[in-house]
Parts: C-alpha cells; structure tokens; sequence
C-alpha cells in the first residue's frame, strides 16, 4: 500500500511553504498573547508527559511532523533521546538549527530508526485518509519496540460539514498554498486503530475552538 495523492501533494506544498509555516508560528494569535501560550503549552505538555510516562529514561522517541521542534525539544528536557522528524528542508534546518538530532522522513515511505520506544505525531493524522491512516498504525506497529507507545491526534468532524477538504487558512495562518484535512468521528477513527494491533493505553477528547481533537496513546 502506498501514500494517497492527497497525502503526496500535501507534503509538496509543505515542502515550498515551509518557511512561511514557521514564520506563521512566530506570528500566531497565541504568541501575541503569551498568557494563553503558556496555558495552552502547558497543556499539550502535560498531554506529552502522560503519553510516554510508561517510558523509561533514555527511551528512543521519534517525532513526526517536528516543524519547529518544540516538541521534540520538551522530550528531550524529560530525558529521553529524540529524533526530531520532518519532511521539508525549511523544517530539518530549523530543527538542527535548535541543536535537535534531526532526520528527513516520511512516515508512510522511508525505514524507521531503530530500537525506538515512542512515536509522536501531532497534528499529522489530519492530513491522512482512512487508508493512510491504517498504514501509518501498521508500519509504526512494526517499528516499535514491544510495549512501545504512539502518541496521535485527529480533528473531531463535529464542527464540520464535511469529512475532508482542500483548504488554506486565513489570516497569520495563511501559507499560500491549500493542504488537504480529514476529520473524523470517534467511532470512525476508533475503528481504524481496532483494525491494528495496537491497544488503547489512554484517550480523551481536546476543546480548541472551531478544532476540537481525538486524543489516543497507543500501546504495542
């Protein structure tokens, strides 16, 4: 099984606008309001503490999707050997430009590391359709050491009228170029993690205003 075309021509767009992306980042209603960055930091934070914290120290973890590496960043503060991963040029200079161990890699392509015990990827399923998906939980399966954890999140299709679309944000947001969303139900995406092997060590679901997310910490 391959990547979708929606997935591929998602990665290129990402691939020309990657720097626009990060500079987005240092623009974004939240950084101008550094009281509900930090609030909502802490949040995602203490979401990563508790997804990895049958991990032990000096665990592998791999991040999909680092852009900025921020994440990959915190992970590395909580002890824990990081590969901070993305797709795009703009994103590995960014990455090792913050002293990260930085890799280009597709998740749905390229050989995984070795020996790795955790794999994060935030805000990257909502770029997967249903077959991405189920490949994405197949080959990450295989990747994990046993009693590995995989970390995901999927927007929730209860604010939407559809259950994808081709769209480019507004505003600081804006990068140019559109990039394919999928949004899902629970039992929908419940259904596509009960087709892989993985259990469900935790999940919750996220308020974040017009998104709101599935949250799922996979076990192997």
């Amino acid at each position: 099984m391959n990547m979708s075309e929606e997935n591929r021509k998602t990665l290129a767009a990402y691939d020309k606008t990657a720097q626009r992306y990060l500079d987005n980042l240092k623009n974004s209603d939240s950084a101008k309001d550094p009281v509900k960055a930090q609030k909502k930091r802490e949040r995602f934070e203490n979401a990563l503490k508790k997804g990895f914290s049958s991990l032990p120290t000096g665990a592998k973890i791999l991040e999909v999707g680092a852009a900025d590496g921020v994440n990959s960043a915190f992970l590395e503060s909580l002890g824990y050997e990081v590969i901070a991963s993305d797709v795009a040029e703009a994103f590995i200079k960014a990455l090792e430009a913050r002293g990260l161990n930085a890799q280009k890699f597709n998740l749905l392509e390229d050989d995984f590391p070795k020996d790795l015990s955790g794999i994060l990827c935030w805000r990257v399923f909502v770029h997967f359709t249903p077959e991405d998906i189920a490949l994405a939980l197949k080959r990450s399966y295989d990747a994990l050491l046993p009693n590995g954890r995989m970390v995901i999140n999927v927007i929730d299709r209860a604010n939407h009228d559809c259950d994808a679309q081709w769209i480019d944000f507004g505003g600081d947001h804006a990068m140019g170029a559109d990039r394919y969303y999928a949004y899902y139900s629970g039992s929908e995406i419940l259904e596509l993690i009960n087709q892989s092997k993985f259990k469900i060590a935790e999940s919750w679901r996220e308020e974040g205003g017009h998104n709101n997310w599935f949250v799922y910490v996979l076990e192997k």
